[in-house]
């Protein structure tokens, strides 16, 4: 199939910071970027008038818990009257109530809400998407989860990365005896299934000690999964270094992280994945050091994490608005998180994430002519058109 994007006002390859090609057009064939610049349609073709828009690679959504059972807002009344996050978790609400709810719906129940939620994506430009178990918190619960995201995988219109989250303790359960669970039986399950491409582990004061977190970790890799870590959230648990010196792929959250840590982390070639979405949520006033992110020079990617109860928003869009207004990231900075470096989180800059000749046709067709209205226009519905290897998936006028 063979495809024609033309005048666009402009493109953002993301090749050279957000790269902007202005008044120009793109030739998409079999799914991938042939040809950018100023074309004219070389054979007949499905043409897409992008005249007064910007075209710009398809989102990567690099961090979300899109699959869960029930809600939580009860608990966000809670935070709203005054109740904080970790009191709430520490009186069984919190991860534990998702994880009550999680356990309770079947597999069909799951996968079904799921799917709807991801044509929310898909509507506000997300192409591709991570989700992270997590909220099963026992062998069978964790392989129920991770089998529901395989089929999400095979079935959805857009690519899902598959990750197991060690996310926490479950209630009654030791501690030793939990990570001893998922070293000798969750882990060599999940590899010999192959239904995940990466571990996670939640390292903080509230989850997993920094010891326990390495043992996980260190399992993962020997098991030839690619590592992931929720690191320094709620306190300096010394994540970012243990990021750092097992070369994980992606740190995520990160705002208690310190300046050594980010130098640490950039050396070793970590992405930092930011969730400016989750501070928005829980009114956090502790942020990530971006001044320290980018004299580092730092790839930071940005995120939704979309989940039950710290960031119920999916749009991309608005994460770039809130990644700006909260903190205080520039829009090109933004712009690349969510695109080119939040493709590097998930390990796939060689086959997505800008729009190069022979990358994949991912892309999002917005419909502001200048790529600073993006995250100007907060919560405006922009997306005209979302294309996933060349093929039209959500389109307004269609």
């Amino acid at each position: 199939m063979t495809v024609f994007i033309k005048n666009a006002s402009e493109i953002l390859t993301m090749t050279d910071g957000i790269g902007v090609v202005k008044n120009a057009s793109i030739f998409v064939e079999d799914g991938v970027f042939k040809q950018i610049g100023a074309l004219k349609c070389p054979q007949e073709c499905l043409t897409i008038d992008a005249q007064g828009c910007v075209v710009c690679p398809g989102f990567v959504d690099s961090h979300t818990h899109l699959v869960f059972g029930g809600t939580r807002e009860d608990e966000f009344a809670m935070r709203l009257s005054g109740v904080t996050y970790e009191r709430i978790a520490k009186a069984g609400g919190g991860i534990a109530n998702t994880v009550k709810r999680t356990r309770t719906a079947t597999e069909n129940e799951l996968y079904h809400i799921a799917l709807k939620r991801i044509a929310h994506l898909i509507r506000h430009g997300t192409t591709t998407v991570e989700i992270k178990s997590g909220y099963g918190l026992s062998l069978s619960e964790e392989l129920k989860m991770l089998r529901v995201i395989n089929k999400l995988k095979r079935d959805a219109q857009i690519d899902i990365i598959p990750t197991y989250l060690a996310h926490t303790i479950p209630p009654k359960v030791k501690r030793r005896d939990y990570v001893d669970c998922i070293i000798k039986e969750l882990i060599p399950e999940i590899t010999q299934k192959k239904l995940a491409n990466f571990c996670d582990v939640f390292c903080d004061k509230i989850a997993f000690s920094k010891k326990e977190s390495e043992r996980i970790l260190l399992k993962a890799k020997g098991c030839d999964l690619k590592l992931k870590i929720h690191a320094d959230q709620f306190s300096n648990s010394g994540g970012a270094y243990l990021a750092a010196a097992l070369k994980c792929v992606s740190a995520e959250h990160l705002e208690y992280t310190t300046k050594g840590a980010i130098g640490a982390m950039h050396r070793a070639g970590v992405v930092p994945i930011l969730l400016p979405g989750v501070s928005f949520f829980l009114q956090l006033d502790k942020k990530p050091d971006i001044k320290t992110f980018r004299k580092t020079k730092s790839a930071v990617a940005i995120a939704s994490d979309f989940n039950p109860g710290s960031c119920m928003i999916y749009s991309m869009p608005k994460i770039i608005s809130l990644a700006c207004f909260i903190y205080g990231m520039r829009i090109e900075e933004a712009l690349v998180g969510a695109t080119k470096n939040s493709a590097q989180a998930l390990a796939l800059a060689d086959t997505i994430g800008s729009i190069e000749q022979g990358k994949q046709a991912d892309m999002v067709i917005l419909d502001v002519d200048n790529y600073k209205k993006i995250p100007y226009q907060f919560g405006e519905d922009m997306v005209k058109y979302t294309v996933k290897k060349g093929r039209i998936i959500y389109g307004k006028d269609r």
